[in-house]
C-alpha cells in the first residue's frame, strides 16, 4: 500500500474502536484499562483484579489472550501497520515512543496518544520493545530496518557536546555528526537515535545538550538562573533573571525575585557585578569586592599598572562608578602607589 494512501486511511480512533468491539466485554474493558486507551493513566493488574474479584494473574491471562486475538485481527488495521512500518524504515528502524507519536501525528494530522500507539506497537508482530541500556531509554525496534551506526551516532553526539560545553541547535548537532560518520546516513536516522538517547535531551530553549546540564535538566532555581543567564550572554538584574526563568517555563513552578536573589548570592557560579546585577564566573568575572578585583588584576601583572588602566580593567568586571574604584585603590594595606602614579600590590 502506498504510504500516502496508508496515512489517509490510518484513522486510529475508528480502527481502534473496531478492533476493541470484536472482543468480549470483559476482555475489552481490561485491554482499554491496561493500555490506558482514551484515558490519562494505565491501570495495574491488581486494581483491575480487585474490581472483578479475580487474581492479578488471571487479569494478566485475559490480557494476554486478548492481545493474541487482536494480533489475529491485523486485516482490520492494515493501513496502521503499513504506516508504522514506513515510519520505522524512514527513521532507521529505531524510535523512542514519544518520537514515534510526534511523527505519526505530523503525518496524519491526528492526535494519536502514546497509549494508543503503544497498543498497536504491542499487538503488531513487527515491532520489538527494548529496555533501557547504557546509551538509550526504552524504545522500539523494527529489526529489518535497523542500521549499524546507531551507537556511533549517540557517542559522537556526546563527544561533540562535551567539546562545545554548551547546548547547540539540533540541526547543527546533526550536521556535526554527519561529518564524522564513516558511512552516510539520512538525518532522520540521526534524529531518531538522538531522541532515543539516555544522555542527550532538548532544552527549554529548543537547543540540545547533555542530560545533567543546567540547561537540559535543571535541578532547582540556581540551575534555571544559570541556564537563562548563560543564554542571555551578559549580566542581568536578579529581577530580570527571574522573568527570564518564568518566560522559559522549565516547569510549572513560578520563580520569585527574592528566591532567585538568594540563590544567586550563595551559588559560586554567579558573580555580583553591580547593584543587583549578576554575571557568570565562567565569563571571567572575579568574585569579591572591587578591591578584590583590583588585587586579582595586579596579581596577574609583572609590572605596576597605571590608575587609568586599572579603572578600565575593573569596569570590565564591575558596573560601578569610577570613584568607587579610586576609593578602593587608597587601601594602603593592599596597594602601593609609586611616584609615577603606578600601582602594585603591597608586599
Amino acid at each position: 500500500m502506498d504510504n500516502e494512501i496508508a496515512t489517509q486511511e490510518a484513522n486510529f480512533a475508528q480502527l481502534t474502536d473496531a478492533a476493541l468491539q470484536a472482543l468480549d466485554a470483559r476482555s475489552r474493558d481490561i485491554v482499554v484499562r491496561r493500555f490506558g486507551i482514551g484515558k490519562e493513566e494505565k491501570e495495574t493488574l491488581e486494581s483491575i483484579g480487585k474490581e472483578y474479584g479475580i487474581t492479578r494473574e488471571r487479569v494478566r491471562q485475559i490480557e494476554a489472550n486478548a492481545k493474541k486475538e487482536l494480533t489475529g485481527m491485523r486485516d482490520l488495521f492494515t493501513s496502521i501497520e503499513s504506516l508504522l512500518l514506513h515510519v520505522f524504515q524512514e527513521h532507521g528502524g529505531l524510535l523512542a515512543e514519544h518520537h514515534a507519536v510526534d511523527v505519526i501525528n505530523e503525518k496524519t494530522g491526528a492526535d494519536v496518544s502514546s497509549h494508543t500507539l503503544h497498543f498497536y506497537l504491542t499487538i503488531i508482530p513487527h515491532f520489538t520493545p527494548t529496555q533501557p541500556n547504557n546509551l538509550f531509554i526504552a524504545h522500539w525496534k523494527h529489526e529489518e530496518s535497523l542500521h549499524d551506526q546507531i551507537d556511533a551516532i549517540v557517542l559522537m553526539a556526546m563527544e561533540i557536546l562535551k567539546e562545545k560545553n554548551a547546548p547547540i541547535p539540533l540541526d547543527d548537532l546533526i550536521s556535526a555528526i554527519s561529518k564524522q560518520l564513516t558511512n552516510s546516513v539520512p538525518n532522520t536516522y540521526i534524529r531518531a537515535a538522538l531522541r532515543a538517547s539516555k544522555h542527550i535531551s532538548r532544552t527549554a530553549f529548543g537547543d540540545w545538550g547533555l542530560i545533567g546540564w543546567a540547561e537540559t535538566t535543571p535541578r532547582g532555581v540556581g540551575d534555571k538562573a544559570f541556564a537563562v543567564l548563560r543564554r542571555n550572554g551578559e549580566p542581568a538584574h536578579f529581577r530580570t533573571i527571574t522573568k527570564m526563568i518564568n518566560d522559559a517555563a522549565f516547569d510549572q513552578k513560578k520563580a520569585n525575585p527574592q528566591t532567585v536573589h538568594n540563590e544567586l548570592i550563595k551559588d559560586n557560579r554567579f558573580v555580583l557585578v553591580g547593584r543587583g546585577l549578576y554575571g557568570l564566573k565562567e565569563w571571567g568575572y572575579v568574585a569579591g569586592t572591587v578591591a578584590d578585583v583590583l588585587e586579582s588584576i595586579l596579581a596577574k601583572s609583572t609590572s605596576p599598572i597605571s590608575k587609568q588602566d586599572l579603572v578600565d580593567e575593573v569596569l570590565k568586571q564591575r558596573m560601578v562608578k569610577k570613584n568607587t574604584i579610586l576609593l578602593s585603590l587608597q587601601n594602603t594595606s593592599r596597594f602601593t602607589k609609586s611616584e609615577k602614579d603606578l600601582y602594585s600590590l603591597k608586599k
